[in-house]
């Protein structure tokens, strides 16, 4: 039988018709029906011609009524026509509003939205319509959100995809090398799959989203979760837990630990390293159970990560180099198969790319760049009925349908109406030679342009509100009012206005700031930020007599806001507060501050110098053990503190084959032979350090090779010509350092630390222990940066310990007379400049003034953030106190400062 719907009269309601197939479609249809109705809008001209050829009939044009009703009317008859209404004032029926930025107009739609339906207007009675849906999408999601209002998005909406960046990162990783660094951002994102799960891609075939039924058809009954059935994994023996490796902190710390950094050989044997490292500690250790649990647990994480990894290490570094999309496509297809948790939106997005398969071949960082856009988020569609929500939509959409109220945004050059440019594949001049209807031109363009206007305005019943933002944000720049605001004012009140005359009535009269987001009224907030701003800035501005408590509600809404603000308070106060560092501790803090005084612990030099810097910055350092975190990051440049490590290990290393080879000391005579010893062991040296650190740049990296040999060379071309009677004796002697593995030690050092100065327990490693001609020791501090230390230095205000402090460790270790200690800063950037610190009374005095009074501050608990001149400049820690601890604590009363004070005055 002829289906049902054929032979009734056919009623076309605004029907787009943008194709001959779509033209031939409506042909079919109009000879099979009995009467044909077709309504189009004004100024759709290439619809018209095709439903008059169509029909075989002549458009009948719906006059306007000669005297507007409002100016709503008005706009809708004459908007891009020769003709205009009467002239007469705005009735409130239109509005033009302009705002600071895209993200507040769409604060203000909310804001409107919420005054309508105050007005008794129904949600699904208003709507908003966009030229330009890409720049204003997400900030009417967020508006829409912190409003609180219902929306529906006819083309859905987005959010971050999880899988989605998480193959990008893996693609990120094959592209940088195989890095470490985006390999843990893939893992960080929870996307690993469960090690039973299935990872052919076949059997996860997912079509395109334009070959799925349309979302008219019955939903289909849920799909059980087979993860739903299956019993949780254990978590002490299981490689993944809820999409991530167990314990990501661990396994962060174990690629650091292991130096993976990038390239496939070095993953396999970097951990491979990493384990027999931890396999023989573990050995060592023997029966001690806090330890070898902790070893025991590291080697499970690292076996998981290791079983995990390398396989997908494997499949990234066996991506092609160039292929065919349709190459492409495949290998994505497995990789997404084997490495995403949920990868059916993944599929879904690739399959979409199907009609590119023969296209290519490509590399890496195009299927990037077409990747990236399409990846990182996910198109939500919209619910199956618009009924109770506010309807978004582009103004394509808008046909064929009626809004009580309609706001429509992006009012401003560029956005409405868009840059009209034409196609660079087929320019204007020659589709006008191929004659095809369809094949748009620039006149065409600019009338789709004024189409959009007229739809989003002709949908409105009762009013519309037109805006557009005056700010450009991300640019930092004005924007200007398309002309199309103009000709919106002139189709509604008869008049054409000015731009400047434009911009002044688009000003809202509660002005609206981009650096205070709030209403004039906090009755109009759209949310409890914006109502506490609204409540707050007129604050700003009055009487402090007349505004007390005004704002108390907030200490008790949010107890975090309340504690924040006294905390920030008190810090300015002109008395010391818990607020500025460890100050007045409790019972409970001293218990803790117990462990760390000088007679239970070691302490080394550096930690110390820190305390008279700033004696939180000692705290935070030496109690609380906080440091930056690390990354296995490729490196760019030799950083100072790499340049020094590798500059002493070369230094031992040469001292120590020279002591050896009886080469000792150096002489002008055997120079060549020392500077020959020298390169050898700086390229053995640079050559496991490029291996462990892998260079982003190898000329950059060789560089700083270049210079560190320059440095050592010009050393020992000085100590060659020195002839002062000083011989090296010992090489990193080291002392309390049991707890590390350090194969560059001298076999004189000792364990355990050192008592010096009283009480004080030191710890640390002497680069170099001289012996004098006459039988008197020296100890050496070798320095590679700049000569920061005053000449006469002795312990330079607490920040200069380490002569010292090692002469006297030298002294308690070796059981010989010392007669100093030495800095050398020894590179062109030091200068080669000598400071020598004399252990006499006066040293010695300065060190036990120095060990008594950190001493006092740990027993009292005393660690206020008191920092010396510039010395937040480059703290790692200004992150953790701010900017100003150096002007706040010039306010603090300095009577218990004293004993601070009187440290940084020592020379």
């Amino acid at each position: 039988p002829p289906p049902p719907y054929v032979g009734l009269p056919l009623l076309l309601l605004d029907l787009p018709i943008a194709s001959t197939r779509e033209a031939a479609l409506l042909g079919a249809l109009v000879r099979r029906a009995p009467a044909v109705l077709a309504t189009a809008t004004a100024g759709d001209e290439r619809t018209i011609a095709v439903l008059e050829s169509t029909l075989a009939c002549t458009r009948h044009l719906a006059a306007p009524p000669p005297v507007p009703a409002n100016s709503l009317a008005a706009a809708q008859a004459h908007l891009f026509q020769d003709s205009a209404p009467p002239v007469a004032a705005l009735d409130g029926t239109v509005t033009l509003r302009s705002w600071p930025g895209e993200a507040r107009e769409c604060v203000e739609i909310a804001r409107g939205i919420r005054a309508a339906a105050a007005r008794g207007v129904p949600f699904d009675r208003i709507a908003v319509f966009l030229r330009s849906p890409a720049e204003y999408r997400a900030h009417l999601q967020e508006a829409f959100r912190r409003a609180s209002l219902p929306v529906f998005f006819a083309r859905g909406t987005t959010r971050p995809d999880a899988g989605g960046r998480a193959l990008l990162a893996l693609l990120a990783c094959a592209a940088e090398r195989l890095s470490a660094r985006r390999f843990a951002e893939y893992v960080s994102l929870a996307q690993v799959p469960d090690p039973d799960a299935s990872r052919d891609p076949d059997a996860r075939w997912v079509p395109p989203a334009d070959d799925l039924l349309p979302t008219g058809a019955p939903e289909l009954p849920p799909v059980h979760d087979e993860r739903s059935r299956m019993p949780d994994p254990d978590p002490d023996t299981a490689a993944v837990i809820e999409g991530t490796l167990r314990a990501p902190w661990r396994w962060e710390r174990l690629l650091v630990d292991a130096s993976v950094i990038g390239e496939q050989k070095r993953w396999a044997g970097r951990l491979a390293g990493l384990e027999e490292e931890l396999r023989l500690r573990r050995q060592a250790l023997g029966d001690e159970e806090t330890h070898a649990a902790l070893l025991d647990r590291q080697l499970r994480d690292l076996g998981h990560l290791r079983d995990f990894a390398l396989p997908l290490i494997e499949r990234l570094a066996a991506l092609p180099q160039r292929a065919t999309w349709g190459g492409w496509l495949q290998e994505l297809r497995e990789l997404a198969a084997a490495a995403l948790r949920d990868p059916e939106p993944v599929l879904a997005t690739l399959a979409e790319l199907e009609p590119m398969a023969p296209v290519g071949p490509v590399d890496l960082d195009e299927v990037q760049l077409v990747l990236a856009p399409r990846l990182r988020d996910l198109t939500v569609p919209p619910p199956r009925r618009p009924y109770g929500a506010v309807f978004v939509a582009s103004t394509e959409a808008a046909r064929g349908l009626a809004f009580d109220v309609v706001f429509v945004p992006g009012l401003a050059e560029k956005l409405f109406p868009r840059k009209i440019v034409e196609d660079p594949i087929l320019l204007d001049a020659h589709r006008r030679v191929l004659d095809i209807p369809t094949l748009a031109i620039q006149p065409a363009r600019v009338a789709a342009e004024r189409l959009s206007l007229r739809l989003a305005v002709g949908a409105a019943c009762e009013h519309v509100a037109l805006s557009y933002p005056r700010l450009d944000v991300e640019q930092a720049r004005p924007r200007v009012p398309s002309f199309y605001a103009l000709e919106a004012l002139r189709a509604s009140e008869g008049t054409l206005p000015g731009f400047d005359e434009l911009g002044v009535r688009a000003e809202p009269e509660s002005g609206g700031r981009l650096g205070w987001p709030a209403p004039e009224q906090p009755e109009q907030a759209i949310d409890e930020a914006e109502y506490d701003l609204a409540l707050l800035g007129p604050l700003l501005q009055s009487d402090p007599a007349t505004t007390v408590g005004t704002a108390s509600y907030l200490l008790t809404a949010n107890v975090h806001l309340g504690r924040a603000l006294r905390a920030r308070a008190r810090r300015w106060l002109s008395r010391w507060t818990p607020n500025d560092g460890l100050v007045d501790p409790d019972d409970l803090a001293r218990a803790a501050l117990v462990r760390h005084q000088l007679g239970a612990r070691a302490f080394s030099p550096t930690a110390l110098q820190n305390f008279a810097a700033c004696p939180y910055r000692f705290f935070l350092q030496a109690v609380h053990r906080l440091a930056p975190r690390e990354e296995a990051v490729a490196v760019e440049v030799l950083d100072p503190l790499t340049r020094g490590a590798l500059f002493h290990e070369v230094q031992f290393e040469v001292l120590t084959r020279l002591r050896d080879d009886g080469l000792l000391p150096v002489t002008p005579d055997r120079l060549e032979a020392v500077l020959a010893i020298v390169d050898r062991a700086l390229d053995a040296a640079a050559t496991q350090y490029a291996e462990k650190l892998f260079p982003a740049i190898p000329r950059v990296w060789d560089d700083g090779i270049t210079a560190v040999r320059a440095d050592l060379r010009e050393w020992l071309r000085r100590a060659a010509a020195a002839d002062d009677g000083w011989i090296p004796h010992r090489f990193e002697l080291g002392f309390g350092l049991a707890d590390r593995d350090r194969p560059h030690a001298d076999p004189a050092s000792v364990p355990d630390p050192v008592p010096v100065a009283g009480q004080l327990r030191l710890r640390g490693s002497i680069d170099l222990v001289e012996r004098h001609v006459q039988g008197v020791l020296r100890a050496t501090d070798h320095k590679t940066g700049k000569a920061r230390a005053k000449a006469g230095v002795v312990v330079g205000g607490g920040e200069v310990l380490q002569p010292v402090l090692y002469a006297l460790a030298c002294e308690q270790i070796l059981r010989e007379p010392v007669a100093g200690g030495r800095l050398y800063y020894c590179s062109a950037d030091g200068g080669y400049e000598e400071r020598d610190v004399p252990l006499d009374d006066e040293s010695r005095a300065s060190a036990e003034t120095v060990a008594r009074i950190i001493g006092a501050a740990l027993a009292e608990g005393f660690f206020p953030a008191a920092p010396a001149r510039d010395a937040c400049r480059w703290c790692d820690y200004r992150p953790v106190c701010g900017p100003y601890e150096e002007r706040r604590s010039a306010r603090k009363p300095a009577a218990r400062l004293a004993e601070l004070n009187r440290l940084r005055a020592l020379p």
